[in-house]
């Protein structure tokens, strides 16, 4: 936690006293660590610095998704990435999985221009959540690949990524990890002069994409507002080989975000309390295969609130308490050429978690807090073949406590969540193949999950930490309740109702060193799981119901899956790093490394499907006071550890670059002005994706030169 003199040095820079705990109260149960950006993309310098130097910033930098009490970075037990603003600025990237793709031990299902999700350490859909300012997406991507989050890049002022579970905070749908969106909608501290405000613009020569963005504060009193808004169009990206573009690959999207916080202080207590609400529209195309002549879109539509307060208590047993909650009302239609909709997905989501921080109870400092989540989803024309309307509720309550074993050098967490999961819905009655029906199923399900940590910090800039957790997940709706085609994936999708709870032993251990010269990281993981769920493929085919899959029927379009339970077993290796080389006054140049490897294997025998490749990059990097430059490749290498009915996918190198160029304040106004111009996929390589259901036929963008340009007031 943040000692008082680092509080007051807060205060000063907001202009208002702000919590303490600000950053902890969103943060609290989960053992997660360190941050940084993709290894070829640290070490700039100036502004832009990916890595942050300790003269350059007056408080250590704090992770918000996940860090117990809100750790400085050198505090924490198992990592974590964040993607910094201009790291997004930068990007091409429509999606977040396209944003996070890259990092060490995360890959992305780009399914479409509009819709691909983070994959960590091989785990996705229902294992990842994706949330912003700890709130969950609202969404409905973890049904299906074709479908979007709808949290566009350009709304994140930073995103963190947990790698590694992350139930203990968030719970059953974080046995992955975690993807937490961080912005300012809701404002937590009065900008320097009462007033801030962003605006840029940017163009992709791949697809012909334009995009705009801009975002404003403003205090009036101790009323703090906020707005900001942006907007993109794409056209279908070019792609390497003799056919020039990718067929329904374009994509438009905006959205709009208003918020207000009142900043709160009399003495005793501090804090801010503050509501934003957003809208966020959304149309792309669905690539091959398909119809040609009639290809299909998806039209999305999502209306956000949110609401949090965070308050510090400058006396008595507790010492900050943050109260967050949203509400979300999504719906997307899939629509052919004609206008017609074929499938209509709604959901109706609301969340809300209390978190309080005690202080020291004997040698004890930390933090309880519950949470609970309601969800509505409903499926129409041909969804509703795939899943019947179901509701999922859960109330849940963690703990965190750190205490010290040997001074600041040696420390102690332990955590613990208990969740109470009910779903309901209907399943498939199978026990008449040529005349299925369904029939109404309610479940119950208590998980619990347990870990424990050591942070080591033996020397200075040195942290090592290890970790061991058991985490429990209920089965989803998803998992328990499909019952029909998936024309997205070409399969024909059958849950299981009795399905249990899937658990996970997951042990990690990493070392990590932050400085000016040189950081590194490498952590390494073990999870074994008990009843993993995965989607087997039976062999049989079928059309677009029941009666029509062998061998009662005689389909042929679409492959049979059930969703099944086995034991599994995942483990990898993870690293990056990067050392300046050389310096010339203010500016210095060296290089960066990365790799990253997973293996999952079902302990029957054979692999759990979609397991990304090994990966290995490198860069150089130089920097100085106005202008930035880095040159780097990602290579993964051919995937051939296949479950049935896998094919390999082959090798490839990305070669990227980028070149920022800060205009002197004289010359801009006395305003920040930064032009950046960025290269991607330059060997304009055939770039597939083995965790995409659209590997075969979807080939990622060719070579892309980005421009960017952003004004900050």
């Amino acid at each position: 936690m943040r000692h008082g003199s680092e509080r007051r040095e807060a205060r000063n820079e907001t202009g208002k006293r702000g919590p303490a705990g600000r950053a902890a109260l969103l943060s609290t149960a989960a053992l997660i660590a360190l941050a940084a950006s993709p290894a070829w993309a640290q070490e700039e310098a100036g502004e832009g610095a990916q890595v942050p130097v300790a003269e350059e910033l007056p408080l250590k930098p704090l992770v918000v998704t996940a860090s117990p009490l809100a750790s400085p970075l050198d505090e924490l037990a198992a990592p974590v990435d964040i993607v910094t603003r201009d790291d997004i600025l930068a990007s091409s990237a429509t999606t977040l999985g396209a944003l996070l793709g890259d990092l060490p031990g995360v890959s992305q299902s780009s399914f479409a221009a509009g819709a691909s999700r983070p994959v960590i350490r091989g785990l996705d859909n229902t294992r990842v959540r994706v949330q912003e300012n700890g709130i969950g997406a609202g969404d409905v991507s973890a049904v299906s690949e074709d479908h979007g989050v709808p949290i566009d890049p350009f709304a994140a002022e930073r995103v963190e990524v947990v790698r590694g579970p992350a139930t203990l905070r968030y719970g059953s749908e974080a046995i992955g990890g975690v993807v937490n969106v961080i912005n300012n909608r809701i404002p937590k501290a009065i900008p320097k002069g009462g007033f801030e405000a962003e605006a840029g613009a940017a163009y992709d020569s791949v697809s012909h994409g334009r995009q705009a963005f801009g975002k404003m504060q403003a205090a009036t009193g101790d009323v703090v507002w906020h707005g900001d808004a942006f907007a993109r169009k794409s056209e279908n990206y070019a792609i390497p080989g003799p056919v020039d573009r990718q067929s329904e690959t374009w994509a438009e999207t905006s959205g709009i975000a208003g918020g207000a916080s009142v900043m709160l202080g009399n003495g005793d207590v501090d804090g801010y309390a503050g509501g934003a609400i957003t809208y966020y529209d959304s149309k792309y195309g669905i690539p091959a295969p398909g119809n040609p002549a009639n290809p299909v879109h998806i039209d999305m539509h999502q209306t956000k609130v949110q609401l949090a307060s965070e308050l510090e208590f400058n006396d008595g047993p507790f010492s900050a308490l943050g109260l967050t909650g949203g509400y979300s009302d999504y719906s997307h239609g899939e629509v052919d050429a004609t206008g017609a909709t074929g499938s209509r997905f709604d959901n109706e989501e609301w969340e809300g978690r209390a978190e309080l921080l005690h202080r020291a109870v004997g040698p004890f400092t930390g933090a309880f807090g519950i949470q609970a989540r309601k969800r509505d989803m409903e499926a129409a024309g041909e969804g509703g073949e795939l899943l019947a309307p179901t509701t999922t509720e859960a109330i849940a309550a963690f703990l965190f406590e750190e205490m010290p074993l040997a001074g600041e050098r040696l420390k102690l967490q332990l955590g613990g969540r208990i969740e109470q999961v009910e779903v309901s819905g209907r399943a498939l009655d199978a026990s008449i193949p040529l005349a299925p029906t369904d029939y109404a199923v309610d479940r119950s399900f208590t998980p619990a999950s347990v870990s424990a940590g050591l942070v080591f910090a033996p020397v200075e800039k040195w942290v090592f930490g290890f970790t061991a957790q058991h985490v429990e997940r209920a089965p989803d709706a998803l998992e328990l309740f499909s019952k029909g085609p998936h024309e997205a994936t070409e399969t024909f999708e059958i849950g299981d109702p009795t399905l249990g709870k899937e658990s996970a032993l997951s042990f990690e251990v990493n070392a990590r060193r932050e400085g000016e010269d040189y950081s590194f990281e490498a952590a390494v993981f073990h999870t074994s799981f008990d009843d993993f769920i995965y989607k087997r493929l039976t062999g049989e085919m079928c059309d677009d119901s029941y009666d029509t899959c062998t061998p009662h029927g005689a389909g042929t379009e679409l492959d049979q899956v059930l969703f099944t339970q086995a034991d599994a077993t995942f483990r990898g290796f993870e690293t990056k790093g990067s050392v300046t080389l050389a310096r010339w006054g203010e500016a210095r140049a060296g290089i960066t490394g990365q790799f990253d490897m997973v293996r999952a294997e079902l302990d029957a025998g054979g692999n759990v499907p979609r397991i990304p490749p090994m990966r290995a990059g490198a860069g150089v990097f130089y920097g100085d006071e106005q202008v930035s430059a880095r040159l780097g490749f990602l290579h993964a290498f051919a995937q051939d550890d296949l479950a049935p009915g896998e094919t390999e996918t082959g090798s490839y190198t990305d070669l990227r670059g980028e070149v920022r160029y800060r205009v002197p304040m004289r010359l801009s106004g006395g305003h920040a002005l930064e032009l950046a111009l960025v290269g991607e996929n330059l060997l304009d390589h055939d770039i597939r994706h083995h965790v995409s259901f659209k590997k075969a036929n979807v080939l990622q963008p060719g070579r892309n030169v980005r421009f960017v340009v952003t004004a900050r007031f």
